[in-house]
């Protein structure tokens, strides 16, 4: 969803994708797994990271890794997360990629 988004609504719809997404596992309308979980997971460090805050949790299936960094980059880019968003998001990736690797 966020993909087709322009960067300036990005945060805004993530806000409210957590929401709801929070509300559908508390009702029992989504059970809760690795992929809600990688989900919420990268919404919070978006809306952490807007708001000053630069620490990535590190459990995400490695699959979510490309969309989110492209995603991270743009947000970046365009001025709607401070530039070390992107750098601490490559730390990440490259703290769990070698560690997958080794």
């Amino acid at each position: 969803m966020i993909g087709g988004l322009p960067p300036k609504v990005v945060l805004q719809a993530v806000a409210i994708e957590r929401f709801m997404l929070e509300e559908d596992l508390a009702q029992g309308r989504t059970p809760p797994g690795d992929e809600t979980g990688s989900i919420l997971t990268f919404c919070r460090f978006l809306e952490d990271t807007a708001h000053g805050e630069l620490d990535f949790p590190r459990t995400m299936p490695t699959e979510h890794w490309m969309f989110y960094g492209k995603t991270v980059e743009r947000l970046a880019a365009a001025g709607e997360l401070p530039h070390e968003a992107m750098e601490d998001f490559e730390t990440a990736f490259h703290d769990v990629f070698f560690r997958v690797m080794g």
